[in-house]
């Protein structure tokens, strides 16, 4: 983790299809160093 200091995130789509979406987001500190790595899955629903 990181203590002090700044944290930049960048989330990215990996995949964007009908029903689902997959992004990833990374996270680095003030000199660039990857600090974690999230992906998250959603599922779209069309709006009735």
């Amino acid at each position: 983790g990181v203590r002090e200091g700044w944290v930049y995130g960048r989330a990215t789509t990996l995949h964007a299809g009908r029903s689902t979406q997959v992004w990833e987001t990374k996270i680095t500190n003030e000199a660039g160093e990857l600090v974690c790595i999230s992906r998250m899955t959603v599922a779209v629903i069309d709006k009735m």
